[in-house]
C-alpha cells in the first residue's frame, strides 16, 4: 500500500490502495449515473421543462462555434459576442458533436455525462481510502448531491466542464501527484473567468510542500493571472460596453456577508459532511467561488437553487474523504464502528436536502398535449428563419432558427406561443395555425433576418 506523504498542513496521510482493484466498482457506479442522468435530462427537455435561460443561450453559442463564428445568442443579445459576457471558450469542444447532432439535447447529454464521469474519481478515491463499501456509498451520495442535481435540473451551463476537471485533479493531488493535478486543473481557466482563482488556491496547497513549491507558486501565479486577464482584458475587448459588467453596482460589490441566507448556503455545503470537510485543507478551494457569490448583491448568486454549487461538490466531497482519512487513525476498536453511521448520517442529509428542495421548487412539466402540439407546430417552421416564442419553447427551436423571446417585441418571421400568453402581440399574419392551446403565426412584414445559416 502506498501512502500520500504527510505535510505540515494536513499532519497526516491519505492511504492509497491498488487503483485497478478499486476501479471497476467505481466505473460501474459512474456508468449507472450516466444512464440515469441522460434519461432524466432528456425527459426533462421533452416535457418542456428546459428554458431559454440558459439552455437556449448556450445552444446558440455552441451552434455559432460549430459553424465557424464567434458565439452569439439572439436570446441573450444579438449584438453581443458572448465572450464579452463570460469567458468560456471551452465550449468549442462541443462544436464537433453539435455539428453531428445539432440539437439542444446534445448539450444536456454532454453535461449529464460530465457529471457522471466525475463520480468515478470520487468513488475510487473514497474506496481506496476508506474501503469499497463506504467508498461506493460516498460516490453514490456525491452523484446525488444537491449541487449536481440542481445543475442538471436547471438546464446546461459551462461549469459542467469544471466538475470532472476538479474531481480528477483533486484526487490526483490527494494521491500525491501534484504535477498531474495541475495538468488536469489547468483548463479551468477556459471554463469561466473566476475559476483561475480556484486553480490558484490549488497551487497554494501544492506550494506548502518544499519539494513542489516551485510548481505550486507558478500554478498560483498562472491561475491568478488568467482570471485577471479574462476579467480586465479579454472580456472587455469582446464586450459591447468595454467593461466586465459583473463588477460594480448590482454586481460583485460588497454586500452583507453575514446575512442568514448566505450563512445558510455555507452551512448547507458543509452539513452533509457533518463539517468533517473542514478538517481538510482541500476545503480552501471553496473560497474563490464563495467569495464572489457571497460578496454580490445579486440574490440569485447566493441562494442554493441554480447551477452555481455544482463546481463546489467535488471540492466538498474530496475534503470529506480526506477529513475522514485523517480521522480514521483515531477511530480504533469499538470507536471505529462509528465511521459507517457517521458517513451514512452526513451523506443522507445531502440526498434529503435535494429532494426536499426539489419538491418545494419544481413544478410539473407541460402536459403531453402541449408538448405534442408544440412539436407539430415547430415542424411547420422552416429552417433558417426567425421566431419569437416563449422561454420553454425556445430551446426546442434554437437548432433550426434564430430565436427571440416574445418580450423583445421584434418583428420576426414567425411567432409561436400559447394564444393567451400575456407577452403575445398580434401583428399582420398571412398564416395562422392554432393547435391545442398554441398559436403559430407567419408575418410577411418581418424585418428581422437570420444571423447565420444552418
Amino acid at each position: 500500500m502506498m501512502l500520500l506523504r504527510a505535510d505540515r498542513f494536513t499532519r497526516s496521510a491519505v492511504p492509497i490502495a491498488d487503483y485497478r482493484a478499486r476501479a471497476w466498482p467505481a466505473a460501474v457506479l459512474a456508468s449507472g449515473f450516466a444512464i440515469v442522468n441522460t434519461w432524466f435530462v432528456l425527459m426533462q427537455h421533452r416535457s418542456f421543462r428546459t428554458g431559454a435561460f440558459d439552455l437556449g443561450i448556450f445552444d446558440q453559442a455552441v451552434h455559432s462555434y460549430a459553424h465557424g463564428h464567434l458565439p452569439v445568442s439572439t436570446i441573450r443579445d444579438p449584438n453581443l459576442v458572448l465572450l464579452g459576457d463570460h469567458f468560456h471558450p471551452i465550449l468549442m469542444l462541443l462544436a464537433p458533436f453539435h455539428r453531428l447532432f445539432p440539437t439542444a439535447e446534445t448539450l444536456l447529454v454532454a453535461q449529464a455525462l460530465f457529471f457522471a464521469v466525475s463520480v468515478f474519481p470520487i468513488a475510487r478515491l473514497a474506496s481506496t481510502t476508506l474501503g469499497n463499501r463506504i467508498g461506493l456509498v460516498i460516490g453514490a451520495c456525491y452523484g446525488l448531491s444537491w449541487g449536481l442535481l440542481n445543475a442538471i435540473t436547471f438546464d446546461f451551463h459551462e461549469v459542467a466542464f469544471a466538475v470532472p476537471l476538479l474531481a480528477f485533479a483533486l484526487t490526483e493531488f490527494l494521491h500525491g501527484h501534484p504535477g498531474r493535478a495541475v495538468a488536469i486543473a489547468a483548463p479551468l481557466v477556459l471554463v469561466k473567468e473566476d475559476l483561475g482563482l480556484t486553480l490558484a488556491v490549488l497551487g497554494f496547497l501544492i506550494a506548502l510542500r518544499p519539494e513542489t513549491r516551485r510548481l505550486g507558486v507558478w500554478t498560483a501565479i498562472g491561475g491568478t493571472a488568467a482570471s485577471l486577464l479574462s476579467v480586465f482584458v479579454i472580456i472587455p475587448a469582446f464586450s459591447a460596453y468595454g467593461t466586465y459588467r459583473y463588477l460594480g453596482t448590482s454586481g460583485l460589490m460588497a454586500g452583507d456577508l453575514f446575512s442568514w441566507d448566505k450563512l445558510w448556503l455555507v452551512a448547507l455545503l458543509l452539513l452533509p459532511t457533518l463539517f468533517i470537510a473542514l478538517r481538510s485543507p482541500i476545503v480552501l478551494l471553496l473560497l474563490p467561488t464563495l467569495a464572489w457569490r457571497l460578496g454580490s448583491t445579486y440574490v440569485l448568486y447566493w441562494i442554493p437553487t441554480f447551477h452555481y454549487d455544482a463546481v463546489l461538490m467535488p471540492i466538498v466531497f474530496c475534503a470529506l474523504i480526506h477529513g475522514l482519512a485523517l480521522l480514521r487513525p483515531h477511530l480504533l476498536g469499538r470507536r471505529r464502528r462509528l465511521l459507517r453511521p457517521l458517513i451514512a448520517t452526513g451523506l443522507a442529509i445531502s440526498c434529503l436536502s435535494f429532494f426536499l428542495h426539489s419538491a418545494a421548487s419544481n413544478g410539473p412539466g407541460q402536459p403531453a398535449e402541449f408538448a405534442a402540439a408544440a412539436n407539430r407546430l415547430i415542424d411547420r417552421i422552416p429552417d433558417n428563419s426567425t421566431v419569437s416564442t416563449t422561454s420553454t419553447i425556445a430551446p426546442h427551436l434554437t437548432s433550426k432558427a434564430d430565436v427571440y423571446l416574445l418580450k423583445s417585441n421584434l418583428s420576426t418571421e414567425w411567432t409561436l406561443a400559447p394564444y393567451d400568453d400575456p407577452e403575445l402581440s398580434y401583428r399582420l399574419a398571412d398564416l395562422v395555425i392554432r393547435d391545442d392551446a398554441l398559436l403559430l403565426m407567419h408575418h410577411p412584414d418581418s424585418t428581422v433576418r437570420p444571423l447565420h445559416s444552418r
